[in-house]
């Protein structure tokens, strides 16, 4: 991992999020990238692309909604293409955000403590434990080379 993922400011600090949704977000953000059907790189960032199934939306929104406060150096946009075409989610930054989404969604070869060197748990023992037993997705098979405009 680079020097641009383990710096401070690119930390995620799980307890800017209200303690009552902080165990589902652990678990579910995860889950929701597992679902991505294509992944598409961009300059700043990565575009994910989601089939418009039920619930789908509301899963994108409740992810946005409290990864906005743990992970504020994001950008997040959210394109619903019309007639029931696919959700596009596009998370985008400064300088460092696409090495972090690379090293935690997209290589291969993660590094089996890159969530601890990335999420802050502000000492609580239980979402330390909860943090160690999520297995972050694999996207690779998924990345689409061609840039996403």
């Amino acid at each position: 991992m680079n020097s641009n993922t383990e710096n401070e400011g690119l930390a995620c600090d799980l307890t800017t999020i209200p303690s009552s949704a902080r165990e589902e977000h652990i678990v579910a953000a995860p889950l929701l990238f597992q679902t991505a059907q294509e992944v598409q790189e961009l300059p700043n960032g990565y575009a994910f692309c989601f089939l418009n199934e039920p619930g789908k939306f509301m899963a994108i929104a409740k992810y946005i909604e409290n990864e906005r406060l743990c992970c504020s150096f994001f950008n997040f946009e959210l394109e619903i293409k019309p007639n029931g075409g696919p959700l596009w989610l596009r998370l985008t930054g400064d300088e460092g955000v696409k090495d972090l989404l690379k090293a935690t969604l997209l290589e291969n070869d993660q590094d089996e403590n890159v969530l601890k060197k990335l999420i802050q748990t502000g000492g609580d023992a239980y979402l330390d434990e909860i943090v160690e037993q999520v297995t972050l997705p694999d996207l690779a098979t998924v990345l689409n080379k061609t840039s996403h405009e």
